[in-house]
């Protein structure tokens, strides 16, 4: 949703019962989460989460019926209407994926207003029953779930007091602290939870022979898409949506290059992931066999698309479109390519479509095409012609896709009508559930010779590790990895506390630290002379000094010294006038650089020249002056944001003549 909807403003004129049942009304009449339409039921359909199949719902049942994942008994009245009215306003507020924890909380709600004897009345909610429904949500759940449902709890507890249901004197804070995350590098339990989180070699290995020997479609799926996420470190359900035209060959400076595209989450955007090398022939022959074996589906998925209320036919049914009535052998070989399945063919008509039946004389039975159609017909997805899970994405784009019951074990394929994969056929296959996984089917066990089990995600962290003793930056891994945030990484961290400091072990090994000049040879400020020469603090720059003061704010700059007011150059200092010498023969480089990229009208480029033309701008005015015979040793050098110079002598103040307010990065 791009912008709320919904909007209520208390009257202060009104009691609080008189303003929570306008403000339901309000709710009941809204879109959003389709309340308008299903307000009066206790189980509400939400939709489809990225990458499943499964309908997504809202349950407004009781606590004590959640512990047993019961749908009855719901939440009693009065606050059952309130709390259907709160999900909607909140989602419409502060929208989130799936609506678990929201729910939990407003359960946890209901159930301490019955404890404090408050007939479940949204009205007599206040400190002790909030503080009820945190310890109630405690017993119930983990305390990552109960720390999250008390975070709900506190967005609940303001809409009702901003809204004039409750009257709070200041605002309720549910206590909790967030639970400690295994977050340290050398604790017994934090190395065991990042081993948990890592695949084993034994299933890196029985991965790699999989993928070699599968020819059952399932295992040809679960295997190749498997194999795609070792190609780059995305999530399950952007693999399930890639595009049948995924691959993209590069060119300009990415020539020679594979990229995937790849659909984003969790607030990144779409993108193409540029491939390692080594992983070239591995995503090409993984994306292979996923066209290879999602054919079929993709024929008929194409067949829908043009001719949405038309039966496909497969070639060897194709005579049959002009038959009026179908035998139940025909009828068959339309389904399943089976002419002999005549039982199941029966049972598909007359049980499961409630399809009328013909004689054809004697004990034999028919069914009219146009009434097979519409039956077959009916059994596209819900969401047609786009993909369950991706409103985005057009069935006959998507990679993943198949031939209904294509992937089962026990039923036979539908030739007429295809499904979406969504992520539970790979995560079921890895062992989660307790169906046979795609390891035992292929008789792949540890190394101690125990059951192999995976998690989708364990590919993920094991690419993260390798980008973080690879070397990468944290930039770097975010946008690899599709995040939002750089901060996100740190989830993903496995490097243990050696692995961290071994790269500045052997930096110290190979003598990083010889060139460094000791300190009796520095020419060093002694703090009583900062006053007599107009500094309050001071560091020492490449190039000079810097005067900002970092005990008031921290640097604007981002120690791009040579484009700020506040740094000062001695001239006669050789090894910071070489300093500067060495960044206009790297700026000249570079501006050339930046120059070519925008011919190739490379995005972003116009962006560096601008940079790097400023930057040698006032590199050149600097050198202009230390170069300039008038000026003494000594004298010291300051430009303001018009590259206009500030010369002083050793015992001169700085002259104080900015032409910026403030301190702001160069546009």
């Amino acid at each position: 949703m791009s912008a709320p909807v919904l909007h209520f403003t208390p009257r202060a004129e009104l009691e609080p019962q008189d303003n929570l049942e306008a403000f339901i009304e309000v709710c009941k009449q809204s879109e959003v989460l389709g309340a308008c339409r299903q307000f009066a039921l206790n189980v509400w359909d939400i939709g489809h989460l990225k990458g499943q199949n499964k309908m997504h719902r809202a349950v407004f049942s009781s606590l004590d019926a959640s512990k047993t994942s019961a749908r009855e008994p719901a939440m009693p009245h009065p606050f059952l209407d309130f709390a259907k009215a709160a999900l909607v306003y909140l989602h419409d507020k502060r929208p989130v994926a799936a609506q678990d924890i929201r729910i939990a909380a407003l359960r946890c709600l209901e159930a301490a207003l019955r404890e404090w004897s408050k007939g479940s009345r949204p009205t007599g909610v206040n400190v002790e029953v909030l503080d009820t429904a945190v310890e109630l949500a405690k017993k119930q759940v983990s305390a990552g779930a109960a720390y999250r449902i008390a975070g709900q709890l506190v967005l609940i507890s303001e809409l009702m007091n901003s809204k004039g249901f409750i009257a709070h004197r200041q605002p309720w804070n549910h206590g909790l602290k967030k639970p400690q995350e295994l977050g340290s590098r050398i604790s017994k339990e934090s190395l065991d939870a990042r081993q948990e989180k890592l695949p084993s070699a034994a299933a890196l290995r029985a991965l790699a022979g999989i993928f070699q020997q599968a020819v059952e479609p399932t295992d040809v799926l679960v295997s190749s898409y498997t194999a795609v996420m070792l190609c780059a470190p995305e999530r399950i359900n952007e693999v399930v949506r890639l595009k049948r035209n995924c691959l993209v060959e590069g060119d300009g400076r990415f020539e020679g290059k594979l990229g995937l595209r790849w659909a984003g989450s969790k607030g990144a955007e779409d993108t193409t992931k540029w491939l390692p090398t080594q992983m070239v022939p591995v995503a090409r022959d993984a994306v292979g066999k996923l066209l290879k074996v999602t054919a079929p589906a993709h024929r008929i998925a194409a067949w829908y698309a043009a001719n949405p209320i038309t039966l496909y036919l497969h070639d060897g049914a194709t005579g049959l479109r002009e038959q009026e009535v179908l035998s139940l052998e025909q009828l068959a070989l339309i389904l399943w390519g089976d002419e002999s399945a005549t039982g199941p063919a029966n049972a598909w008509a007359q049980t499961t479509n409630k399809i009328t039946k013909i004689p054809l004389g004697g004990r034999q039975i028919g069914f009219r095409f146009e009434d097979v159609e519409r039956a077959v017909v009916a059994m596209l997805p819900t969401t047609f012609p786009y993909v369950l899970g991706a409103p985005e994405l057009r069935c006959e784009d998507a990679m993943a896709i198949v031939r209904t019951n294509e992937t089962h074990s026990q039923r036979a394929t539908y030739l007429c009508m295809f499904s979406c994969v969504d992520s539970n056929l790979i995560t079921n296959s890895y062992g989660r559930e307790a169906q046979e996984s795609i390891f035992e089917r292929f008789a792949y066990t540890e190394d101690d010779g125990s059951r192999i089990e995976l998690r989708s995600h364990s590919l993920r962290h094991y690419l993260n590790m390798l980008a973080q003793t690879g070397g990468l930056s944290s930039a770097e891994i975010a946008i690899f990895s599709g995040r939002k945030d750089v901060n996100q990484n740190r989830a993903y961290d496995h490097m243990s506390s050696d692995e961290v400091q071994a790269p500045i072990s052997q930096a110290l090994k190979m003598g990083f630290t010889a060139d460094i000049v000791p300190a009796g040879l520095r020419n060093l400020i002694v703090r009583s002379e900062f006053k007599g020469i107009g500094i309050v603090a001071a560091h020492t720059t490449d190039y000079g000094w810097c005067t900002h003061n970092f005990a008031s704010e921290p640097c604007q700059m981002y120690r791009d010294c040579t484009n700020c007011e506040e740094q000062e150059c001695v001239k006669g200092e050789e090894h910071k006038e070489a300093n500067l010498r060495s960044l206009k023969n790297e700026t000249e480089y570079l501006l050339k650089e930046a120059r070519a990229a925008l011919d190739d009208e490379e995005y972003g480029a116009d962006t560096w020249v601008k940079h790097q033309t400023k930057t040698l701008e006032r590199v050149n005015a600097l050198l202009a002056i230390i170069d300039d015979p008038s000026v003494p040793a000594g004298a010291r050098v300051r430009l303001n944001l018009a590259n206009a110079a500030l010369i002083t002598s050793d015992n001169i103040q700085p002259i104080e003549a900015i032409e910026a307010n403030g301190r702001k990065p160069l546009p």
